[in-house]
Order: C-alpha cells, then sequence, then structure tokens
C-alpha cells in the first residue's frame, strides 16, 4: 500500500476536526471549498478532511478532484498534480461504503479512462474480493491501461472466479495487459496454471514480459528460481539478464554465486556491472573482473562461508572508479538515452557555470558525447508538454551523429511547462535503452502523474518489465524539487545530483 508522505503527517496534526459533536456526521464544506481552491496547501488540507471522514460523501469530493478538466475561475486550468494529493487520502479510505464508491465510478465513468484506472488500482490495494466482480468486468475495457490494472488488481486478490476473464488477455497484443493476466493467474493458483506460467516465462516473444515474469516467479515459484535464473542468463535479451542478476543478488547460496560469477561476463555493461555489485556486497571481495571472479571462486568455493556482514568500501563508491562522467555521474552503460528539460525554468541561471541552465546542459552533453565516439549507442530526448526524440531508435555514437545530436538540443528553445512521467515512459519502454540521464529544472507542471508518489509508483511498475537506470540531475536551489528527482532515481536503483 502507498505510504503517507510526511506533509500529509503534518497536515493532519494541524487540521481543525471537521466533526462538530461527537457521532454527528463530519460537516465537509470545508473540504469541498479548499478541493476546489487554487492553492496545493489548500487541496491537501481539504484531502485529509475527506480521508478523516471516510464516508461515501468524502470519496465523492475526492473523485470529483480526480475527474476536474474545467478552468478555474478567472481561466487558470487546475493544476495537474492535485490528483496525486487527493490519490493519498483515497488510499486512506477504510469504510466499506466509501470504498464501493470507487467501484461505482469505475463501472460508471465511461468518458474519463485515467478516473477508471485509478479506481482499478484501488480496489486492489483495498485487499477486499467483493470488490473482484467489478474488476473482473473491467477486463473487457477498451482502454489498456484499465485492462492492465484490473488484471493486475485481480491477482493481488487471487480472486479464482476472474480466471476466465483472465484467460482472454494471455495473448493479447500490449505486452503489460498479457503479462499482469498470466501473472494473476499464477498468484491465484500457482499449481493450475504453472504451465501457462513457465510457457510465457520461457517462450514469450517479448524480452519484457520473460523479464516480468521472472521478477514475479521468485515470490510465486520459489523453488524453481535458480532452473529459471540460470535460463534466463542465456536469454537473447538483456532484461531477463539483468532480473535474474538481481533474483539471484537475494539468494545467499553457493550456487547463486556460481550464476553470478557467470553473468560477470555479461555482453550488457550494465548486467555484468550489477552481478559484479552482487558478488561484492555477497562475498565482501572487492574484485572486479570477470577472470579474478572466475579464479577466486574456483579456490575458494569449497571453504567458503557467507559473512555476516560485508566489508571495504561502499559499492556505489566502487561504482564510479575508472568511468566516464556524465553531468557528474558515472557512465557505466553503452546503450543511454539523454533526456534534456526543455521547459521555461531553463532559461534561468546556474550558479556553477555562470551560463543558462539550457547552455549548460548543452555544453556537457558535447563534452560527454566526444570522450564516447564508437563507445556508445544512444539517443537524446528533449520535453517540455510534449517529448521530441533525436531518433526514432537510438544510433551509433560517431562524429556525425553527435554533431546531428548536438544541433538538435540547440535547436529547440526552452519554454513552457514540462511533463516529466510522459518522457519517462518513452524512454523506459524502449527495449534498446538500459540507462537514463534526466535532467530538470524542477518539478514537473503537468502530466498523468506529476508527484513523486505517483510517478515512482508507476515507474517501478513499468521498470518491471524494463529495468531501465534512470539517474536525475537538478538544476535548483528547492529542496522540494530536488526531493522529487532523488525519489524518481532511488526508484530505479540511479544517482542522483544537484546544481545551483
Amino acid at each position: 500500500m502507498a505510504q503517507c508522505t510526511p506533509w500529509i503527517l503534518l497536515a493532519l496534526v494541524a487540521l481543525p476536526s471537521p466533526w462538530t459533536a461527537a457521532g454527528e456526521e463530519p460537516d465537509l464544506e470545508p473540504a469541498k471549498t479548499l478541493l476546489q481552491g487554487i492553492r496545493e496547501q489548500d487541496v491537501r488540507r481539504g484531502a485529509m478532511i475527506c480521508a478523516k471522514a471516510n464516508n461515501v460523501a468524502a470519496v465523492k469530493l475526492l473523485l470529483g478532484v480526480l475527474r476536474r478538466t474545467k478552468r478555474h475561475a478567472g481561466g487558470a486550468l487546475p493544476p495537474a498534480h492535485y490528483r496525486d494529493i487527493v490519490w493519498e487520502a483515497l488510499v486512506r479510505i477504510t469504510d466499506p461504503y466509501a470504498r464501493a464508491r470507487i467501484r461505482t465510478e469505475l463501472r460508471t465513468n465511461a468518458k474519463q479512462s485515467w478516473v477508471r484506472q485509478w479506481c482499478a488500482e484501488l480496489l486492489g490495494i483495498y485487499d477486499d474480493a467483493a470488490f473482484a466482480p467489478a474488476l473482473v468486468a473491467a477486463t473487457s475495457d477498451r482502454n489498456a491501461g484499465v485492462r492492465r490494472w484490473a488484471a493486475r488488481s485481480l491477482g493481488m486478490l487471487r480472486y479464482e472466479p476472474a480466471t476466465p476473464a483472465l484467460f482472454k488477455l494471455i495473448h493479447k497484443k500490449d505486452i503489460y495487459v498479457r503479462a499482469n493476466a498470466i501473472e494473476a493467474l499464477a498468484r491465484i493458483d500457482p499449481e493450475r496454471h504453472v504451465r501457462t506460467f513457465r510457457a510465457a516465462l520461457e517462450r514469450d516473444p517479448d524480452g519484457g514480459v520473460r523479464c516480468a515474469l521472472l521478477g514475479a516467479a521468485a515470490e510465486i515459484y520459489p523453488t524453481r528460481i535458480v532452473e529459471d535464473c540460470t535460463k534466463a542468463l542465456r536469454d537473447p535479451d538483456w532484461r531477463p539478464r539483468m532480473q535474474a542478476v538481481d533474483n539471484l543478488a537475494r539468494l545467499q547460496t553457493k550456487v547463486a554465486v556460481d550464476r553470478l560469477v557467470r553473468a560477470t561476463a555479461d555482453a550488457r555493461p550494465v548486467v555484468a556491472e550489477r552481478a559484479v555489485l552482487a558478488l561484492q556486497r555477497m562475498t565482501g571481495k572487492e574484485i572486479r573482473e570477470p577472470s579474478g571472479w572466475v579464479t577466486w571462486w574456483a579456490a575458494s568455493r569449497e571453504s567458503f562461508a557467507f559473512p555476516e556482514t560485508t566489508s571495504g568500501t561502499d559499492p556505489e563508491q566502487r561504482k564510479g572508479k575508472g568511468r566516464t562522467v556524465a553531468y557528474g555521474i558515472p557512465l557505466v552503460s553503452d546503450h543511454v538515452a539523454f533526456v534534456l528539460d526543455k521547459s521555461q525554468g531553463m532559461v534561468d541561471m546556474l550558479e556553477a557555470t555562470h551560463s543558462t541552465k539550457n547552455k549548460a546542459a548543452l555544453d556537457e552533453l558535447g563534452r560527454v558525447l566526444a570522450k564516447l565516439h564508437g563507445r556508445l549507442v544512444f539517443n537524446v530526448f528533449l520535453y517540455r508538454e510534449d517529448v521530441k526524440s533525436l531518433r526514432k531508435k537510438p544510433l551509433a555514437l560517431d562524429p556525425k551523429s553527435r554533431k546531428r545530436a548536438l544541433r538538435f538540443v540547440a535547436g529547440e528553445p526552452p519554454r513552457g511547462a514540462k511533463d516529466i512521467w510522459k518522457v519517462l515512459e518513452a524512454v523506459v519502454s524502449d527495449p534498446d535503452l538500459d540507462t537514463a540521464y534526466l535532467l530538470s529544472s524542477g518539478e514537473p507542471d503537468i502530466g498523468l502523474y506529476v508527484h513523486w508518489n505517483r510517478v515512482t509508483r508507476h515507474l517501478r511498475d513499468l521498470n518491471r518489465f524494463h529495468k531501465v537506470v534512470v539517474h536525475t540531475v537538478v538544476y535548483s536551489e528547492r529542496k522540494w524539487y530536488r526531493d522529487q528527482l532523488e525519489k524518481i532515481a532511488q526508484a530505479t536503483g540511479g544517482r542522483f545530483k544537484w546544481f545551483k
């Protein structure tokens, strides 16, 4: 279940009670007024009044914010992140009748697919099988996002009557729909659906599906996980191999070490690096080269005992040694996306370079690309309200593609607002890219998800399929903005850097 953010806890402490007397229904008029406000702090207070009221009327008010598309008086659009604020209040609802209002919204909101999707998510979080029939119906929704979350929530509920509906989804073109349906079937009845699960785990045509199912297999079929990971380490797609390394890293066994030693020689540098770091944490050794691990393990395997604690240099510090650095963060990958903010905030001056944030980002990109000719496959993404990419597919870095990339970045002036979720979804969903450097002038302004609570939840979900590490670089002095981007990096195992 989603966790409450510190500002919510503070708001609850400071909030005046909406109850007029013991045992009476809460007065929701203050909440109604606050939720219609323009100031963020007012919407937060209104959402928390509703969470405390915990009744049908309160949920109706919160759903009204999710649905809102009309402009405020004076023409101002309601900030998109108000949806993220009321999400935290909706997660806190416990009254069964109030929760049932979420089910009603899923069934009856025909026009707004994003509202139906959020309702499907909530019904899974509520962990109440009484809501499962509505989710079964939602597996036939015309919107893929609703179908994805209906299937995922049914798996969380382990609702056996959903089996026929889920079977209708396991061959769908949308990789997220079919993977969620296959995983849900396995969670509902692991023995009955083991053949369906294993067929997809081993032979699904999409590497992202195989990756996501391997991640789920560690929980659903733990006795076969070493066998599954051994096969996955030979997968032609790098993503199942990365997931295999992550699964093995959680096993404190010599067989797991056997497989991880093999993975240190993986053709993808990020997979090999992940295996090295896992071995260093498991064994306390600071060996880096594959040949070194092979030699040490051959001599030590029989007598080796796992240390209770590891010692030596912190893995994050080891990661940086001898690496090319981009925007202050070591570059391990050879398949990279550079993601640059082109919103109005990038025209501001950057103290560290005495130039605009936009120019500083361009200059650093030029320096990084100049060092990596012949060693990198890359793409460049620019984002404001929309997303533009240098090419549809990543390309090899050479002098010609470097010049093309720099012209592309220089030719787009900063203006307008920015949608970080839209660009993250585009970058992370590219199966060729395994690392992204996301540059931002601060908190996003618009998008389906804006605040870190919703951005990181859905980024983690997307990364079950894609395993992309997102490093974030923030040009801002405001701690709120820095925290937002740091949370995004943490959600993917990336690193965070900020500049004044």
